[in-house]
């Protein structure tokens, strides 16, 4: 089962991970990064309230200049005990997080927004991940990878430190970057894009 485009489409975002799962539903799309500075964590009441400004900000920047694509804005932050973690700065910032982390069950949040024109529509889904407790010799060998410091909360389910997850409550492909089941209803319904040999088309 594939799926084609009815019109252009724009990832706005560099991430690996998001453009192959988006890939994976077999639509052409091009990516084109916002260069937006993402908003400071500490302005916002909420996890939720920043993440979604986050995805907006990225899909608005990059509609901006291109009014005839569908632009895609995603972003994803890892949430312990209501305090964002955010891609590490450093080994010792990536060995904390870890720290805080191991044992503990906490919530990962991908945003999307969707804009088209004047037409934009946000969603979001929330996982959450319970770690085993971590062997200090673990989080010593995964920090010494270069794996950890592009990634929010220090680690990636989908690499060598998915490891660390004893079980996940929702969509896995959320804690990846995309949560690509409820974007492609979201795509479809739009008129955006449609299954290959379905008669359905955009307008």
């Amino acid at each position: 089962m594939k799926f084609k485009a009815t019109q252009p489409v724009i990832l706005a975002s560099a991430s690996p991970r998001r453009k192959e799962l988006l890939e994976g539903i077999g639509i052409d799309f091009s990516i084109i990064p916002s260069l937006k500075e993402e908003p400071d964590p500490s302005q916002f009441q909420t996890a939720m309230g920043y993440v979604i400004e986050c995805a907006m900000q990225k899909a608005k920047d990059v509609a901006k200049t291109h009014p005839e694509a569908v632009v895609i804005g995603s972003d994803t932050v890892v949430v312990l005990d209501g305090e964002i973690l955010r891609k590490p700065q450093s080994k010792q910032q990536a060995q904390e997080y870890l720290h805080r982390l191991s044992g503990q069950t906490h919530d990962v949040i991908t945003a999307i927004t969707i804009v088209k024109g004047n037409s934009e529509q946000s969603f979001h889904e929330m996982t959450r991940v319970t770690f085993y407790d971590l062997p200090e010799d673990w989080i010593e060998a995964y920090t010494s990878t270069d794996d950890p410091y592009d990634k929010a909360g220090a680690y990636g389910i989908q690499t060598m430190s998915g490891l660390f997850v004893r079980k996940i409550d929702g969509d896995y492909n959320t804690v990846v970057g995309l949560p690509i089941a409820s974007l492609t209803q979201k795509l479809v319904l739009s008129g955006y894009i449609a299954m290959e040999g379905s008669r359905v088309h955009a307008d």
